[in-house]
C-alpha cells in the first residue's frame, strides 16, 4: 500500500519548511533540504526495469518519517539507497539480486544506527552485494565492522578473480582467507605462481612457506632450485608421484636421458588429455622439448652442414623414432632443410618394420599436423605416408583436415594451408580438397559461423591453383601467392628492382657474379655510378635494376652502408618506387635490409642463410608482400638464377607464375650440385598459412 494511504495525516500537517517529493505515484512530505535527493532516487527507479519499486519507496518513506534518524542520518542513508541504483542501473549488481540487497540495506542500517558491527552480516551475502554497499564510497563508514567486512570482501573478491590474487594478496597477507586463495593460485596460476614464489626473503613467499599444501611447498621449493625451470614442466607427474624429485633431478644432467624424458612424458600427457584430465601445466612440457631439441641436437646438426652425415647426425645416435619425431616437430622454425631430411630418414630406419601410422598412434597423433605439413614442405610426405597401412593413409588425410573449428588459434588450420601448398602429388590434394570441402558442407549444415569462415577460406585458397586465385582476391580483397601480377609491379610503366649488396669478402664475390650474367647479355645495359648502378632492359618491358656498390667496409667506415642511404636517396628523388627488393648478404646484414624496406615493394627475396625466420618483419612492412626466403644457407648459385628468371618474365612482359617459375628452376637447377641449396629455398605460393591468416582477420567474410 503507498505511503499517502498510509500517512495521509502527516502529510496534511506538515510544517511549513518542508517541501513535497514525488516517490513513485506518491507525494512524500519531505525536508527541502533532501528534495533533490528523493527525486534523484525517483529517476533512478524509471530507469530500472525491477520489482523493487514498492521497497524502494517503503525505505523513503520509513527513512523521512522515523523520527529517530536525524536530517544528517536520512542524508546519509538514502545516499545509499541512490549508490545501490547506480549499481542495479550499471548492472554491478545484478537484477536477480534487486530485492536481496534492498532488504539487507535495511538490516545494515539499523545496525548500523545501533553502533553495532556489520561484519557478520556480510558473510552471508554474495559478492556482488557486498562490493556495492562496501565501495569507497560506502555511506557505513562509521561502522565499526567496516574493516574487517571490507576484508571478507577482499577475499571475495580474491576467490572470485583467481588470476587476481598474486598481484593483490600482499596487502592482506595476515587474512584468515589467504591460505585458502594462494593454494587456489597455486593450483590454477602455477607458472606465475613459481614467479612470485621466487622472490627470495619477500613477505609474500615467506607466507606461501606457511600453506599447508602440497603443490604450494613443492612449487616453493622448485623456486630455490636451481635447475627449478627444468624440473617445473613435470609438477604433475611428481604430484602423482609417477617420478620422484629427487631421480628427475638427477637426469637433467645427461642430455639424452633427460629428452628421453621429456619425450615420455608428453606422450604420457597427450594420453591423459584423450581421456579428458589434461595434467597441470602439461602444456610446458613441449615448451621445453622445443628448447632442448634446439639446444641440444638441432643446432649442432644445422651448424654442422658442410660436414659428412656421420659427423653431422652422430649427436642423435640413440634417438627412438618417438624422440626423432617430437625433435622435429619442436625444432620447425629453426631446422635446415637437409637436417629435417636426415632426422626423417634415421626416424624412417629406427621404425625399421613399424608402420609410420603405428608411430602416430604412440604418439596420440600429438602434433601430427604441423608433421605433414613439414614433410610436404621438405618433400618427404609420400615416403611416410608411403610407410603407413592403406586404410590409415586414408584416415590420415581425413583427420588432417577435420575439427579445425575447435581450434581458436588456427594453428592447426595455418598447418593445412601450408601444407597443401607444399604437396606435389595428384592424388593427395585431391583428397585434401574433397575433405575441405565435405567439413565445410558440415559446418554449414550446424551454422557454425567460424568454422564456415575456417573452411571456405581454406577452400578458396586451395581453388586459387586452378582460377587464379579469383574467387579468393574477390571475397577478401587479397592477392594470392601463387601468382604476382606483372602490373602490380609497375610504376609509371616501368618496373624498378632494388638489391642492397654489403662490403664483406662473400657480398664482393656475390655482386661480380650478379653483373656477370647482364654483362654478356644483349638485352640489357650496365650504368654505373659512384656509388651504385643501374641495369636497364633495352628490348621488350622496361626494367630497372638498381644495387649498391658494395664498398671494402675492413677499415670501420661502413661505405657500402653509405651508398645504400645514397641510392634511397636517388630513388626518392627521382620518384622511383622499388616493386621488388632483394637481401643479397649473409643473415647478420638481413636487419640492415628490413630496416630500409621501402614500403612500396610487393616481391621480396631474402637471399641470406635462415631468412624464413624473418617474414613476420617483412610483412610488418609490406603487408601484402610475397616472399622468397631460405629455410637455411642462401647462396649465389641459387639467388641468381630465380633473379634473372624473374627479371626475364617482366621483360617479357609475364606475369610471375611461381609455380611455374619453381618448376622451371627445379629444371634448370635440379641436375646439378645446387639442387640441394634450392630446395632450401621456399617460394611465396608455400606461404599460403600467412595469406590464410590475413583472410580470417579480414572484415569481409560473409556467410
Amino acid at each position: 500500500m503507498h505511503f499517502y494511504r498510509l500517512f495521509g495525516i502527516l502529510m496534511i500537517f506538515s510544517t511549513i519548511g518542508r517541501s513535497q517529493s514525488q516517490i513513485g505515484s506518491v507525494e512524500l512530505s519531505a525536508d527541502i533540504r533532501r528534495v533533490k535527493i528523493h527525486e534523484d532516487i525517483n529517476q533512478l527507479q524509471k530507469l530500472i526495469q525491477s520489482s523493487i519499486h514498492h521497497d524502494v519507496d517503503s525505505l523513503q518513506v520509513w527513512l523521512e518519517s522515523d523520527e529517530s534518524f536525524d536530517h544528517r542520518l536520512k542524508i546519509k542513508y538514502l545516499s545509499g539507497i541512490k549508490l545501490i541504483l547506480d549499481d542495479l542501473k550499471s548492472g554491478s549488481v545484478p537484477a536477480t539480486q534487486a530485492q536481496s540487497i534492498i532488504e539487507v540495506y535495511k538490516r545494515f542500517i539499523l545496525l548500523d544506527k545501533n553502533g553495532l558491527s556489520i561484519e557478520t552480516e556480510v558473510e552471508k551475502l554474495s559478492y556482488e552485494i557486498n562490493k556495492s554497499l562496501l565501495s569507497e564510497k560506502t555511506v557505513f563508514y562509521e561502522n565499526p565492522g567496516l574493516r574487517k567486512a571490507r576484508l571478507f570482501l577482499q577475499g571475495q573478491f580474491l576467490k572470485k578473480y583467481p588470476e587476481k590474487i598474486l598481484s593483490n594478496v600482499i596487502n592482506d597477507l595476515d587474512a584468515p582467507f589467504v591460505d585458502e586463495v594462494l593454494t587456489i593460485a597455486a593450483h590454477r596460476f602455477p607458472s606465475e605462481f613459481y614467479n612470485y614464489a621466487s622472490a627470495f626473503e619477500s613477505p609474500l613467499r615467506n607466507r606461501m612457506l606457511a600453506v599447508n599444501d602440497r603443490l604450494v611447498q613443492l612449487l616453493c621449493r622448485l623456486s630455490a632450485d636451481s635447475s627449478g625451470r627444468l624440473l617445473y614442466p613435470f609438477i604433475h607427474c611428481i604430484m602423482s608421484n609417477e617420478i620422484s624429485y629427487d631421480s628427475l633431478k638427477r637426469i637433467t644432467g645427461d642430455e639424452k636421458l633427460f629428452f628421453h624424458q621429456l619425450v615420455n612424458t608428453q606422450i604420457h600427457y597427450q594420453s591423459e588429455i584423450e581421456k579428458g584430465n589434461p595434467p597441470l601445466a602439461f602444456q610446458e612440457i613441449f615448451k621445453l622439448i622445443k628448447r632442448k631439441g634446439a639446444e641440444t641436437f638441432i643446432n649442432e646438426v644445422n651448424a654442422l652442414h658442410d660436414e659428412t652425415d656421420a659427423i653431422r647426425f652422430k649427436i642423435i645416435e640413440g634417438l627412438s623414432a618417438e624422440e626423432l619425431y617430437y625433435l622435429m616437430i619442436g625444432t620447425e622454425d629453426i631446422i635446415y632443410t637437409s637436417s629435417f631430411v636426415g632426422l626423417f630418414q634415421r626416424m624412417m630406419l629406427v621404425l625399421n618394420k613399424r608402420s609410420t601410422d603405428q608411430l602416430l598412434i604412440n604418439v596420440h597423433f600429438d602434433g601430427f599436423r604441423k608433421f605433414i605439413k613439414m614433410a610436404a614442405d621438405y618433400n618427404k610426405l609420400n615416403d611416410f605416408i608411403k610407410a603407413m597401412r592403406p586404410e590409415q593413409a586414408e584416415l590420415l588425410i581425413k583427420d588432417f583436415v577435420a575439427g579445425l573449428e575447435h581450434d581458436a588459434t588456427l594453428e592447426n588450420a595455418v598447418d593445412v594451408a601450408n601444407g597443401f601448398s607444399s604437396i606435389n602429388d595428384v592424388y593427395l590434394k585431391k583428397k585434401l580438397t574433397l575433405e575441405v570441402d565435405s567439413n565445410l558442407s558440415v559446418m554449414r549444415s550446424l551454422e557454425n559461423k567460424f568454422g564456415i569462415k575456417v573452411y571456405e577460406t581454406l577452400q578458396l585458397l586451395l581453388m586459387a591453383e586452378k582460377d587464379s586465385g579469383i574467387a579468393f582476391s574477390k571475397k577478401y580483397g587479397l592477392g594470392v601467392q601463387y601468382f604476382m601480377p606483372r602490373k602490380k609491379l609497375l610504376h609509371e610503366g616501368r618496373m624498378t628492382e632494388l638489391l642492397f649488396f654489403y662490403g664483406d669478402k662473400d657480398g664482393k664475390v656475390s655482386f661480380e657474379n650478379f653483373l656477370l650474367h647482364y654483362k654478356k647479355n644483349k638485352n640489357w645495359k650496365i650504368i654505373r655510378s659512384e656509388k651504385w648502378i643501374e641495369i636497364k632492359s633495352i628490348q621488350k618491358q622496361p626494367i630497372s635494376i638498381f644495387a649498391n656498390i658494395p664498398f671494402d667496409n675492413t677499415d670501420g667506415n661502413d661505405a657500402d652502408a653509405e651508398a645504400q642511404v645514397a641510392l634511397l636517396n636517388y630513388l626518392n628523388e627521382k620518384n622511383l618506387q622499388p616493386s621488388i627488393v632483394v637481401h643479397r648478404g649473409h643473415s647478420y646484414h638481413l636487419p640492415s635490409t628490413i630496416a630500409q624496406m621501402p614500403v612500396t615493394a610487393n616481391v621480396v627475396i631474402l637471399g641470406s642463410c635462415g631468412s624464413y625466420q624473418h617474414l613476420s618483419k617483412v610483412l610488418d612492412i609490406c603487408p601484402n608482400a610475397q616472399i622468397i626466403s631460405s629455410r637455411e644457407v642462401g647462396s649465389l648459385s641459387v639467388n641468381d638464377p630465380i633473379l634473372q628468371v624473374i627479371n626475364e618474365n617482366i621483360r617479357l612482359g609475364k606475369d610471375l607464375d611461381w609455380s611455374a617459375i619453381w618448376k622451371k628452376l627445379n629444371v634448370q637447377l635440379g641436375g646439378t650440385t645446387v639442387k640441394s641449396r634450392f630446395e632450401n629455398y621456399v617460394a611465396p605460393h608455400k606461404n599460403l598459412g600467412s595469406l590464410f591468416l590475413q583472410a580470417m582477420d579480414s572484415a569481409n567474410f560473409t556467410n
